[in-house]
């Protein structure tokens, strides 16, 4: 349920891509689940994304499924980090995310087309993700974190 609702969000909120709840959703549930779940659940994810969109590439899904799991990492170590803590690592992701493609869009496109890139469509898209994550993470991380926690305690218990 939790990887239907990691994806369905993504593609409900595909009007611009960086516009997306997933780096709050990660930093929830790496909050809550332990490891044995919250990896399949981001390993489920990068491979429903590449599916969706038709774009596994050896270059690209390795990228993605890199970001996301060392952003999950973080998250986990920082469990019981102050919440203002969480809120810079989630600002600061939405800068490194893109980073971990630009390597594979030198290699694609060449090095020497990097730059105008970077300028052009790189750059913004970055402030705009690490914005919404800011924002995500300093309204919405608590509440759902404590919700996830009462439901995933409640189910594991029951």
């Amino acid at each position: 349920m939790l990887l239907a609702i990691l994806f369905v969000q993504e593609q409900l909120l595909a009007f611009d891509m960086n516009v997306q709840l997933t780096v709050l959703l990660i930093a929830v549930y790496a909050a809550v689940l332990p490891p044995a779940l919250l990896f399949p659940v981001i390993s489920g994810y990068v491979i429903l994304d590449n599916l969706f969109m038709g774009s596994f590439n050896l270059l690209y899904t390795p990228a993605m499924f890199l970001a996301w799991i060392s952003f999950a990492l973080v998250m986990l170590f920082m469990k019981s980090a102050k919440l203002w803590k969480k809120v810079l690592v989630a600002t600061i992701f939405g800068f490194v995310y893109g980073w971990f493609y630009a390597i594979p869009f030198a290699i694609t496109f060449g090095f020497n087309q990097l730059w105008p890139y970077l300028v052009a469509d790189f750059f913004p898209a970055e402030v705009t993700m690490a914005a919404v994550d800011l924002l995500t993470v300093l309204f919405l991380y608590e509440p759902l974190r404590k919700l996830l926690d009462t439901l995933y305690h409640g189910v594991r218990e029951a």
